[in-house]
């Protein structure tokens, strides 16, 4: 899996073609089990934040936070 930077995230939208909804906040959700909550963690030694769906465990998705 890639790991999302501020770049990738910004440049994400829904996916829903021609949506005219405000993307300028992302929510994240799985696709696995859209609507049920996702957990997250954030690793110190990697500087990378974990989420996985809540239900099944599986991945959707990791995000690099900036350095200082």
């Amino acid at each position: 899996m890639q790991v999302l930077t501020q770049k990738e995230l910004n440049a994400a939208g829904c996916g829903i073609p021609n949506c005219d909804h405000d993307h300028s906040i992302l929510f994240f959700h799985s696709r696995c089990h859209p609507g049920r909550p996702i957990r997250a963690h954030y690793t110190k030694a990697t500087g990378i934040i974990t989420a996985k769906c809540a239900v099944c465990d599986r991945l959707v998705g990791e995000i690099k936070v900036a350095s200082d």
